[in-house]
């Protein structure tokens, strides 16, 4: 792991802060820096020649330096931030894989296929009576509620009910993958009748829909590539630790660190001198120390043990991704989808000393009983 280094130096111009970003992307594992680094590129690339918003994209770039920054410097929460975004779990490649994956696939059976390929005969017949044909009736309600209507719902659905089996079977785990999925009928809210004994309006069922969809869209893992989701189970079992997927080691910044020091010490007394105590430690404290870079070196300051993130831990993050990732995969003969997640995480056995906790019980614990000589 690289070593920690010193506080991030705002920049003063997009171009060096550009720089500073790819810098920071340098350091990252292998299995996720293409994917952060081609994300700030095209944000960059985007804006290149007109920007409106500046001012707030300024602010955005900083703060994602801080966050590089800190998963460098051996931040937890913002590297597995890091890895879930990698690998489409949040952030802008999920939403990707989620557009992608609910766009409909084909033919859904052998009959569908045969009413596809019949229909193709029919197609001027039904042209020349498309003048004669009554006019379709326009829907009602609100437009942003019918989006579900374009969506695989079988498939989706098909999704929903992997990930409520992969819940039930992780009990230990379960509060990983995410809110628990208690129902896959999506017309659990819709009400049977109105007030006055009549079957509800089309808009108030497409309201009642949209709204579970919603919130069932929420709760999907996108699935990745056959290929992707083998390389996040190589990485869970330790293959960052050796080969093309180690972590790169850190290079020496230009300058010595007693200059550094003596500059800082400097303006360290003019802030003392204009602003209170509280104010000028502020980024040293715990929560802001990680993406400050600074570091309270008095009595009261945190231990920093400077060993980074260990292969271990980097393990252990890249097995909680995999248990939230699925893979898919469709039969040839019924069509049917099957959505396949990583492996669950197995208990150690117990060591000779362990077991000696439980010499003379039996299954449930009770002493055993002596035998009468």
């Amino acid at each position: 792991m690289p070593a920690p280094h010193a506080a991030v130096v705002t920049p003063k111009k997009g171009l060096s802060i550009y720089r500073r970003l790819l810098r920071e992307c340098s350091y990252l594992p292998p299995a996720v820096r293409p994917t952060i680094q081609h994300l700030i590129q095209t944000r960059f690339h985007q804006h290149r020649k007109y920007d409106p918003r500046a001012e707030s994209h300024w602010g955005r770039a900083q703060r994602v330096l801080r966050t590089l920054s800190a998963a460098n410097t051996g931040n937890r929460k913002c590297m597995e931030g890091l890895i879930s975004k990698a690998f489409g779990r949040s952030g802008t490649r999920r939403r990707q894989l989620m557009s992608e994956f609910v766009v409909p696939q084909g033919v859904k059976d052998s009959e569908a296929l045969e009413a596809l390929t019949s229909g193709s005969d029919l197609a001027d017949a039904a042209d020349k009576t498309s003048t004669d044909a009554p006019k379709v009736k326009r829907p009602m309600g609100n437009p942003k509620n019918r989006f579900f209507l374009k969506w695989d719902q079988p498939k989706l659905l098909r999704l929903l009910s992997s990930l409520r089996q992969r819940q039930n079977e992780a009990k230990p785990t379960s509060h990983l993958l995410g809110s628990a999925v208690k129902t896959l009928n999506p017309d659990v809210d819709v009400p049977k009748e109105n007030i006055w004994g009549n079957p509800p309006a089309e808009c108030v069922v497409n309201a009642k829909r949209a709204r579970w969809w919603r919130r069932a869209a929420d709760k999907m893992p996108p699935p990745l590539g056959k290929g992707e989701w083998e390389l996040l189970g190589r990485l869970s079992r330790g293959a960052q630790e050796s080969g093309e997927w180690q972590m790169p080691a850190r290079r020496q910044i230009v300058g010595t660190a007693s200059e550094h020091s003596k500059e800082s010490q400097a303006v360290a007394l003019m802030r003392y001198a204009s602003h209170s105590a509280a104010t000028v430690e502020r980024e040293r404290g715990a929560k802001r120390i990680a993406r400050s870079g600074q570091q309270d070196a008095g009595p009261y300051g945190p231990s920093h043990s400077g060993n980074g993130l260990s292969p271990r831990w980097f393990r252990r993050a890249y097995q909680r991704a995999w248990l939230l990732t699925p893979k898919m995969e469709q039969n040839p003969r019924t069509l049917q989808y099957e959505f396949i997640f990583g492996d669950l995480p197995k208990l150690r056995d117990a060591t000779p000393q362990q077991q000696c906790i439980f010499d003379g019980v039996d299954a449930k614990g009770q002493p055993l009983k002596k035998s009468a000589k």
